[in-house]
């Protein structure tokens, strides 16, 4: 069986995409649709998959859905039996844009609903509905915060539930490189965190957030914030600064001792212990396992 290909993010999937898979459709031509997995779209590729299979169905259009990764580009030699078509798209579908529907969704405004494809609005509507989970780890550095957030973040993706990281180091690295180790950036650079991990809750996605986030007025802003979007767990990673210290392949803390790295947590700059977290993690006495299991349990219980 031949099928007719089309490729897109469809995030969301709307009319405007529906009306370039029109013509086969008409024709009564099976498709193949592929969607790319970015990894950084609001929405998953499976919530994508999902709006598009609801459509079909409503449609009753012969569609196969299949989940790709990212693409660099397009390629082929010569012709192989297949056509490269360029399609034409009516003005007032041509306007409608992902983008803009992300905006209305984010700022209340339902108009967005009328913009999807048959079918695939009631999908991202059940989506929408559902509140998301932030889990905040919280504690010194080489606490064992990432590990853990890794451990948990694995699981849940095996399980399907829809999950992001955030973490320290990464966002300092893609979105955070204007920003130093001040107490002034440290709180810049946990606002743009908090920021994110809002727009992502709100869709509906269990956060999983890897920061020291040293000071505890900080923290108190962070989950009240926070808890406007979704449940918030606060979870404080606990290990003693020896500990934390023995544990550093890096040799961060000895540089730090040195005077080699300003403002470092828990040598020049202080880490406050949190006052009412939601869960600890004792890692001086719990391995990886136990403490990814105490995570999960939480978060299923929330879940469920």
């Amino acid at each position: 069986m031949k099928r007719a290909v089309f490729i897109g993010r469809f995030a969301p999937f709307h009319k405007g995409h529906l009306s370039l898979m029109q013509k086969k459709i008409d024709e009564g031509v099976p498709l193949l649709i592929l969607i790319r997995d970015t990894h950084y779209d609001s929405y998953s590729a499976e919530v994508r998959k999902r709006m598009i299979q609801a459509c079909m169905k409503k449609l009753k259009v012969d569609a196969k859905i299949m989940i790709i990764d990212d693409i660099e580009s397009i390629n082929y030699g010569r012709g192989v039996g297949y056509d490269v078509c360029e399609i034409e798209v009516i003005p007032e579908l041509k306007k409608i844009s992902a983008s803009d529907i992300r905006t209305k969704i984010d700022e209340g405004d339902d108009s967005w609903k009328k913009l999807l494809a048959p079918g695939a609005d009631k999908v991202l509507e059940d989506y929408l509905s559902k509140k998301g989970i932030v889990v905040w780890f919280t504690g010194l550095p080489v606490a064992g915060k990432t590990t853990i957030a890794d451990a948990v973040s694995d699981v849940l993706r095996k399980k399907e539930i829809r999950c992001e990281r955030l973490d320290g180091d990464i966002l300092r690295k893609h979105i955070t490189k204007d920003l130093g180790f001040s107490k002034k950036d440290r709180e810049k650079n946990l606002e743009r965190a908090t920021f994110i991990a809002k727009i992502l809750a709100r869709n509906g996605v269990v956060v999983l957030s890897s920061f020291i986030t040293p000071y505890e007025s900080v923290r108190q802003k962070i989950r009240k914030e926070l808890e406007k979007e979704a449940t918030f767990i606060e979870v404080y990673v606990k290990a003693s600064l020896e500990t934390c210290k023995k544990r550093d392949y890096k040799g961060l803390y000895e540089k730090a001792e040195k005077g080699l790295i300003k403002n470092f947590t828990g040598i020049s700059d202080p880490f406050e212990k949190p006052e009412t977290p939601d869960l600890i993690l004792d890692t001086e006495n719990k391995t990886v396992e136990e403490c990814k299991e105490e995570v999960l349990k939480y978060i299923e219980s929330l879940i469920d």
